[in-house]
């Protein structure tokens, strides 16, 4: 049973108006043994005030803070070191993500894959919502990376991810900002040998709150990866 269980981390800033929601979604949806653990960054976050009563319902909730400061990248790697389950699925509270798909990411890494992408961009998965622009940027990124890589899956750069611990225990996570670590993470897994699967996924734009995402802001830390993807194209051995 242990060897099915998946940790399912949430990074959290200020998603008090969607938490309780995604938190439903995922108790109601997810059939695999799993824990829910939220890494919020601000201790004045009234997220915390929501968390705490779910937590009177769902008993494998879990919340923690970030040691050391704001920001998706260090909310995620608190998450993997605060967690010991032999699977983890990262999504985002924003309710973008659809739990109904990590029942299926796990199944591929039964199959025997080490990390599974939840993917926008095969059928009958779908951008709903969000600037028309930066989807386009997102997809030419992802596909364009796929066909000059082989990299196998056409959703490189989506942060749902479910993926075997021991993926990120041998992987150097050098990104800075955040956004950009899912990417980095799935070059780097591929160029390491790991078997790179995907599912399709339904993506919706947030409906309440503020989106963290700035696209200019980010575009250079995803070239980073992107390059080192093209670059990189041998496995180590």
């Amino acid at each position: 049973m242990r060897e099915n269980s998946v940790d399912i981390i949430l990074p959290v800033y200020y998603e008090q108006d969607n938490i309780e929601k995604v938190i439903n979604g995922i108790e109601k949806h997810v059939k695999a043994p799993h824990k829910i653990t939220v890494v919020l960054q601000d201790k004045n976050d009234p997220t915390v005030k929501v968390l705490k009563k779910i937590q009177k319902k769902v008993k494998i909730l879990n919340f923690i803070f970030t040691k050391d400061g704001i920001g998706m990248l260090k909310a995620l790697k608190e998450g993997f070191k605060s967690t010991n389950l032999p699977i983890i699925t990262m999504m985002m509270a924003d309710l973008s993500d659809d739990p109904r798909d990590i029942d299926k990411m796990i199944k591929k890494i039964n199959d025997g894959y080490d990390l599974v992408c939840a993917s926008r961009y095969i059928s009958p998965g779908k951008r709903l919502g969000g600037p028309k622009f930066k989807g386009f940027l997102s997809w030419l990124a992802c596909i364009s990376l796929r066909i000059a890589t082989g990299i196998p899956t056409n959703d490189a750069t989506n942060a749902f991810k479910t993926f075997r611990r021991r993926v990120i225990k041998q992987i150097e996570i050098q990104s800075s900002h955040g956004f950009e670590m899912p990417l980095e993470l799935t070059t780097k897994a591929y160029k390491k040998g790991f078997k790179i699967g995907e599912v399709s996924t339904i993506w919706r734009d947030r409906q309440e709150g503020e989106s963290k995402f700035k696209l200019w802001q980010n575009i250079p830390y995803y070239l980073r990866w992107y390059l080192y993807g093209i670059f990189n194209r041998t496995f180590d051995k």
